[in-house]
């Protein structure tokens, strides 16, 4: 019989799913591998998680929600600018100071192709309107002037996730070029974005 509760056994596969996804790389994990790590029988990962894929999928879950709740307090906060508030939520998606930094960079690997992609999806999919609504409000404010917000938070998402993935590489010239298309796909004046350098750098 299970003794521990469904939210605690899922918390245990996804944790040791995490770590071997990060040692042995995806592909290579096995469901068994998962088992043994977890000390339990087939029927009971089966139980949580119909294959690999669910539990990699239910990872990447966790990891968005995580980003999404913090993005989603620092959109609220009504007393900072929207650029700053832009700027908080970019910087927010940097995982490697929210803990999962780890996590992600070994999981970014080329042996982790599958959770790449798939993490790229789903944080961008969450936080784009997150990301439009204060978009909307500079708009509104004369700070923006774009008239396609939701593509706008696509294009600059994307353009952030890939510039940003290797953190151990991120140059000047890297943040100044994201800050100078950033400020163009919004329709903002040059040094809307200032701030985003030092907190960058």
């Amino acid at each position: 019989m299970e003794s521990k509760s469904t939210e605690e056994r899922q918390i245990e596969i996804l944790d040791a799913a995490a770590e071997l996804f990060s040692t042995k790389g995806y592909d290579k994990t096995s469901t068994s591998d998962i088992m043994k790590a977890v000390g339990i029988a087939k029927g009971t990962l089966y139980y949580h998680f119909s294959s690999k894929e669910e539990i990699l999928d239910a990872l990447i879950d966790r990891i968005a929600s995580n980003m999404v709740s913090r993005a989603t307090a620092i959109a609220s906060d009504k007393t900072v600018s929207v650029p700053d508030r832009i700027t908080r939520v970019i910087l927010s998606l940097n995982v490697n100071t929210h803990g999962e930094g780890q996590i992600i960079e070994t999981l970014h690997n080329p042996q982790n192709a599958l959770f790449h992609q798939k993490s790229l999806d789903v944080v961008i999919e969450r936080i784009t309107p997150i990301l439009a609504g204060i978009v909307k409000e500079g708009i509104e404010q004369g700070i923006f002037s774009t008239e396609y917000p939701e593509s706008s938070i696509r294009m600059v998402m994307t353009y952030a996730m890939i510039a940003f993935e290797d953190v151990q590489n991120i140059t000047s010239d890297i943040v100044a070029g994201f800050i100078y298309n950033l400020e163009r796909v919004f329709g903002a004046k040059t040094g809307t974005f200032h701030d985003l350098m030092k907190n960058f750098m």
